[in-house]
């Protein structure tokens, strides 16, 4: 008897533990206490503003409004980790992160006294003004995790918030006429300063470690030796570039979307 009771008990123990080891392996989780690892790529577009730049170079009119920068592509990539944090911040994990993207905030030809004249007989002598921007700093960031369940302790989806201040360069070409791009980077002239982020946005997983997010960006810098050909003097080709030094302030804002890839570091 005595006998037959020991074995039942074995199979009963073998059976649940076979049953625990198949849920653990059909059940797609991120172990809820550890901390969270991620890396993204993101694509979008900036869309760059200044209300008023100054030139330095004592040319005149020395203050112009309204410059006409272009709206185009913007690509980047952070990567970052998140602490689960939420059990002594009301919910809310923190995380830090890294971020870097780059973007082609063009003058658009034909702004007058920017980067062309209006000639004596009415034609405008001037070009694009090749301009290339670039962000790299660490943010400090905010979320709250929702739709919290067994196979996602850290949240289905959340938003989240963040801001911090990272190296802002804007590269330019006076007297260019193509435009910026991925295949044509600028290297001729640079300025660099500090810039400031603000960003916000929403991330969903699709599966176990992929998620998707969108979010907007604020970056605001101060430069005082940007450059810009303002009376269409250089000639045809770049050999001979006029350069006339002006301060602005760029203000930019981002919108992005992209994939990350979330990392399970378990104790």
């Amino acid at each position: 008897m005595k006998t037959r009771i020991s074995a039942m008990i074995f199979l009963l123990c073998v059976v649940g533990f076979s049953q625990s080891v198949r849920a653990n392996d059909e059940l797609p989780t991120i172990s809820s206490g550890t901390i969270e690892p991620y890396m993204s790529f993101m694509a979008g577009v900036a869309i760059p503003n200044s209300p008023t730049i100054t030139f330095n170079d004592g040319t005149q009119p020395n203050q112009v409004e309204n410059v006409d920068y272009q709206t185009k592509q913007s690509i980047g990539g952070n990567a970052g980790v998140w602490f689960p944090t939420r059990n002594a911040l009301a919910g809310f994990d923190v995380g830090l992160e890294v971020t870097g993207f780059v973007w082609y905030p063009d003058i658009a030809c034909c702004q007058e006294n920017v980067n062309g004249r209006i000639l004596p007989g009415g034609a405008f002598e001037g070009t694009t003004t090749e301009k290339q921007g670039i962000y790299i700093g660490p943010n400090l960031m905010v979320r709250y995790p929702m739709g919290i369940s067994e196979a996602y302790p850290n949240g289905r989806w959340f938003p989240y918030i963040g801001g911090g201040a990272g190296a802002h360069q804007m590269s330019f070409r006076p007297g260019g006429f193509r435009g910026a791009g991925f295949s044509n980077a600028i290297t001729d002239q640079r300025n660099t300063t500090i810039g400031f982020l603000a960003v916000g946005g929403v991330k969903a997983h699709l599966f176990k470690y992929v998620a998707a997010f969108a979010e907007a960006k604020y970056v605001i810098a101060d430069h005082d030796a940007l450059g810009t050909d303002r009376y269409g003097a250089s000639t045809v080709g770049g050999q001979d570039q006029v350069i006339n030094d002006y301060t602005a302030n760029i203000r930019t804002i981002f919108v992005h979307a992209g994939l990350s890839i979330h990392f399970d570091i378990r104790p």
